[in-house]
């Protein structure tokens, strides 16, 4: 897919390695990056010169002043991800930025009505929306290949292992990790089902002697379905799993949660497994795509502000019921 016109863009933090990945994805749609912004002037120089791109700034409005800017790519620490997409909505340059965009729901929610007031697009950069695999089993629920859903199970287990950055002080505090991970998997069960959480239940303490990094909830959604989720840092490695289970069969991928383009797809229907076969795509070649689609007021499946609102509400839901509280998500 090629842009009516060359589109460019400036890249705000240079931390992950997954932000190379995207820069490549941006040139891939016929975009270009034009600017590179950190607070550490070093870095921005390091990263330019790694990836090619001529100019840098510790100011974004420096950057963002730019007439041939149409766009800011957030890829910066949690805690710089509100200055920039604020200085980017001030600009008037729509936005895409890592997941989560704050740490709370309140403060996503102000951001997301910035973006509103200034008339600009902030999406999400989610993965699991952009893999091929959960894109497929969408389209065969609604298509009604499994009858109608009852539940959605995720289950994701491995050691603790910090996103890879290009400079070792970068990595995010172990707590913020398991966070991270239940708003990818909210969101996930949302885009799959089309349903919202209503309520929350989840373990009121961890048992003696087990681990604090694992965590066990289900959450009910607004069309009857039932949310069930295993997340754990402490265990060994095991095959993620999301399955959609509905009352004529149920669809399961594996492998797909993990990182890794290896997964599968599979249809279980009268007692029969079905391989689906399915050839994933490129997720940040696909994300990149999808937000241009949303840019130009396309149908999209790109997670945007108001869900990634929405996910971190039913999170933090999820905190307050394990500390024995029930808790509805509004």
């Amino acid at each position: 897919m090629k842009s009516d016109k060359e589109g460019g863009w400036s890249v705000m933090g240079t931390g992950t390695i997954a932000t190379e990945q995207m820069v490549a994805a941006i040139r891939s749609v016929g975009h270009e990056p034009l600017w590179v912004v950190s607070r550490n002037i070093d870095d921005a120089k390091s990263f330019s010169e790694d990836v090619k791109i001529a100019q840098t700034a510790v100011a974004a409005p420096r950057a963002l002043r730019d007439p041939r800017v149409d766009f800011a790519y957030v890829s910066a620490a949690r805690g710089r991800r509100r200055h920039y997409i604020s200085a980017a909505a001030a600009a008037g340059k729509h936005v895409l930025c890592d997941g989560p965009i704050s740490g709370t729901s309140r403060a996503a929610r102000t951001l997301v009505d910035r973006c509103r007031q200034a008339g600009v697009l902030l999406a999400l950069n989610q993965p699991f929306r952009a893999s091929t695999l959960h894109q497929t089993m969408r389209r065969l629920l609604s298509e009604g290949e499994i009858g109608t859903l009852q539940s959605i199970v995720i289950v994701r287990g491995a050691p603790f292992l910090p996103p890879p950055h290009r400079r070792i002080e970068e990595g995010k505090p172990h707590g913020d990790v398991l966070l991270d991970m239940s708003i990818d998997n909210i969101d996930l069960a949302r885009f799959l089902t089309g349903q919202d959480p209503v309520e929350v239940s989840a373990l009121s303490a961890v048992p003696r002697g087990a681990p604090a990094d694992q965590l066990s909830y289900s959450i009910g959604l607004s069309g009857g379905a039932l949310f069930q989720a295993y997340e754990s840092f402490s265990a060994a490695e095991i095959e993620s799993m999301v399955m959609l289970a509905g009352d004529h069969g149920a669809l399961i991928a594996h492998g797909t949660l993990n990182g890794k383009p290896s997964g599968t797809l599979v249809r279980r229907v009268n007692g029969k497994n079905e391989l689906i076969p399915v050839r994933e795509r490129d997720q940040h070649v696909t994300t990149v795509e999808g937000f241009m689609a949303l840019v130009r007021r396309h149908p999209s499946w790109m997670c945007v502000g108001e869900d990634n609102v929405v996910a971190l509400r039913a999170a933090e839901a999820v905190a307050a019921a394990r500390a024995r509280r029930h808790v509805g998500v509004a």
